[in-house]
């Protein structure tokens, strides 16, 4: 800024298009980080749905004094329980799957199952599932004698 006696002090017309420049080629710049970013970000949301839905069956089975469990489609990535969305097929979002971290693995009409069962005095089947995308996966976990939840931060795929 350019200051001269007797007129206001203002910037000029160069400083101007140099500000609007700069501020031009940085948002150029957000896009692509922003679009690096998202598959991590679509990863952790659907771990977060999955895992908000399996507490509530977890709970449900303990209050209603009933075994409740969610079933896992491995080969479509389609996940299902009787307490949840009226009991219908749901999809995870396109671009993640489903595997199998442990035993527990049952095979139905040429289709991989893993299935996670909670029992009223608070125990469950126990087992893990691993949730990905192209670079990096999410294990949740449900230990057998607590039916405590926990996930393990994502790790890069080889």
């Amino acid at each position: 800024m350019i200051r001269r006696q007797g007129k206001a002090a203002g910037f000029t017309l160069i400083e101007l298009l140099l500000v609007l420049t700069i501020t031009a080629l940085l948002l150029s710049l957000a896009p692509p980080m922003l679009h690096q970013a998202f598959p991590s970000l679509k990863l952790k949301a659907a771990a977060r749905d999955l895992i908000q839905e399996i507490r509530y069956i977890q709970n449900a089975a303990i209050i209603n004094s009933t075994p409740a469990g969610i079933r896992f489609d491995l080969s479509t990535g389609e996940y299902r329980s009787a307490l949840v969305n009226g009991g219908k097929q749901r999809s995870l979002p396109k671009g993640l799957s489903l595997s199998l971290a442990e035993s527990g693995l049952k095979s139905l009409d040429d289709r991989q199952v893993a299935s996670f069962v909670f029992y009223p005095d608070g125990s469950s089947s126990g087992g893990a599932i691993f949730l990905s995308n192209e670079t990096t996966s999410l294990e949740i976990r449900v230990d057998w004698l607590t039916s405590k939840i926990q996930v393990h931060e994502p790790q890069a795929r080889i």
